[in-house]
């Protein structure tokens, strides 16, 4: 997936570039926005375009230069990326410190050092708190570029001293035709779209034929659970141990179509099952699918904490099937 920025970034990209050119780039960016919608691709994609020793016209790195190479190799002296050692563990504070005596030493090759952290809303309170002081008093050659998809997770005092750079799918017929041309099936990306709130990247993810798989098998079991042909304690021992973020999500879309109905909105997410889902949202007791959808959202924050996640998932199938009835 090359070609970045993507047609959706456009104007993002030119904001940034507008800064870079008229000296007027602060010391630290936060890109923010919905994910899938390519943030990271865009902050590396940048950050090589300000290491670069010969831009383009339109502001993209060259390529072929020093540091151009340097960085596609992942050895440029002047960049260093920090993220957490997987995906449910917090940045440590330590790792804040690591960039912070990075960033104080003198650039290598040009007049920055550059620091991008993704994704910012994993830095926990310590290492926020440590990131902090770099933001107020950075070294003059500093440059941080701090990724989220929550930026409300993020202290507001940590907000407050980076520049925002705001991310959305504004115009659906850019990401709809990118899409289109990408998988080269109209209809599965439209479906994908639907599902992925025009998030494009989110959208690949969506139209790979595993998800789908997973998607029909998972919605198969909810309707057999609605129509008591399976039951909670059953289905839950059947997820429990495959039960991940993307399954989770699957189960949330369902659910907020069902409450979309309930209050008198159009199915949004699942428009493949649009009449099953009016008809489940017509004879629900759409409180009680508001409990189901947080209890939902708060099993994705437990996902790796060694919560027992069969009796969980119990639990939340009877409060569905209770909402259903």
């Amino acid at each position: 997936m090359t070609n970045v920025p993507y047609p959706w970034q456009t104007n993002e990209w030119d904001q940034v570039q507008a800064l870079l050119d008229q000296g007027r780039l602060p010391h630290a960016l936060l890109l923010s926005g919905l994910s899938g919608l390519g943030k990271k691709q865009f902050a590396l994609h940048f950050i090589q375009s300000v290491l670069c020793e010969e831009r383009t016209g339109n502001g993209h790195a060259c390529g072929a230069c020093r540091s151009c190479q340097l960085f596609v190799a992942g050895t440029h002296p002047d960049f260093l990326s920090v993220s957490p050692e997987s995906s449910n563990k917090p940045i440590r504070i330590d790792a804040v410190r690591k960039l912070i005596d990075f960033l104080v030493l003198s650039p290598s090759l040009k007049s920055r050092r550059i620091v991008m952290i993704h994704p910012a809303d994993a830095l926990n309170v310590f290492a926020a708190n440590s990131l902090l002081k770099t933001l107020e008093e950075p070294a003059s050659s500093a440059l941080l570029l701090l990724v989220t998809d929550r930026p409300v997770v993020l202290p507001p005092t940590v907000r407050s001293r980076c520049q925002s750079v705001r991310f959305s799918p504004r115009v659906q017929s850019e990401t709809r035709e990118w899409l289109y041309k990408y998988l080269g099936d109209k209809k599965k990306a439209d479906l994908a779209l639907a599902q992925a709130h025009y998030a494009p990247l989110t959208a690949v993810e969506y139209a790979d034929e595993g998800y789908i798989k997973n998607r029909t098998e998972l919605i198969a079991l909810l309707l057999n659970l609605s129509k008591d042909k399976e039951s909670p304690g059953v289905l839950a021992d059947k997820w429990a141990q495959s039960l991940d973020m993307s399954a989770l999500n699957i189960i949330n879309a369902w659910i907020r179509d069902i409450i979309r109905i309930g209050s008198g909105v159009l199915v949004v997410e699942n428009p493949d099952y649009n009449e099953t889902i009016i008809a489940y949202g017509q004879n629900s007791n759409i409180q009680k699918m508001f409990d189901c959808l947080d209890l939902s959202l708060w099993l994705q924050t437990q996902l790796g904490s060694g919560l027992n996640m069969a009796l969980q998932l119990e639990a939340f199938f009877i409060r569905y099937r209770a909402a259903l009835k």
